[in-house]
């Protein structure tokens, strides 16, 4: 019975699908490889605040809008460019007097410093999310090598300060972490395990999206996400701190397990 369930619930995922993609007029942003060779950098602080520093006027709006996007932060930004290479007009609105969000930056006494964007991974190879990047820019945006130990770990202060560096690249980290906790590696090897896992579903969660609202409810209705999906494992029915003291009661280990939690999990 699941197994015909499942088969006529695939079957009307891809002809829905098909249909959607037979009747869309705009064109695929993503058909092509979009990068060309590296332009010439901008250092002339007019010009490039001649873009990024357009004020509002009712008489700069465009006619026969398809889409008005509020706010100039990444996801913005990002969903404007994707539109706009579809072929829609969008228009772009941002109450700050740049746009960027919180990937702007600003000049102080000669000096340009970055507002809140730290790190982000994933970008030393060709990954789906270098892939975005590299479609919506062009190929334009560049990206330096983080150091080999890009964070740390501190508990403590002054002399009683115990100092866990985070390494680059998750076999690496791991067999730091199985240095620093030798006693652990039963945890450490469970918490990666369960980190690879959690990142296997974002291609369920993506398709789910895609998918008309009534077919979600359709697919979770019937329950057979429990069988095909990892999405009910602990890793997703727990919250963190439970998920973590269930792994090791070393509460050294528990930090950095938890100080990782926004980059790794």
């Amino acid at each position: 019975m699941w197994f015909l369930l499942l088969v006529i619930l695939l079957f009307i995922s891809f002809a829905v699908l098909y249909l959607w993609k037979k009747d869309a007029k705009a064109p695929n942003p993503f058909r092509n490889d979009a990068r060309v060779p590296r332009k010439p950098y901008i250092h002339d602080q007019k010009k490039r605040d001649a873009v990024l520093k357009q004020g509002f006027s009712k008489d700069k709006i465009p006619a026969n809008l398809d889409a008005i996007l509020i706010g100039s932060g990444i996801g913005g930004l990002t969903t404007a460019a994707i539109m706009a290479k579809a072929g829609k007009r969008v228009l772009m609105l941002e109450q700050h007097d740049q746009a960027g969000g919180c990937c702007h930056t600003f000049i102080d006494k000669n000096y340009e410093f970055d507002v809140g964007i730290h790190y982000i991974g994933e970008m030393g190879c060709q990954t789906l999310n270098k892939t975005i990047v590299d479609q919506i820019s062009e190929g334009q945006v560049e990206w330096a090598p983080l150091d080999h130990e890009f964070d740390v770990c501190q508990i403590g202060y002054e002399k009683e300060a115990r100092v866990y560096p985070v390494s680059t690249g998750t076999q690496e980290w791991m067999k730091q972490l199985k240095k620093q906790f030798p006693e652990e590696s039963k945890a450490i090897e469970k918490y990666f395990s369960m980190m690879k896992t959690t990142k296997a579903s974002t291609t369920i969660h993506g398709a789910l999206k895609l998918l008309p609202l009534w077919l979600v409810k359709l697919i979770l209705a019937s329950r057979i996400l429990h069988l095909i999906t990892n999405l009910y494992k602990p890793e997703y029915t727990q919250c963190v701190l439970d998920l973590v003291k269930g792994l090791t009661s070393n509460k050294d280990l528990q930090t950095v397990f938890l100080y990782s939690w926004g980059d790794y999990g």
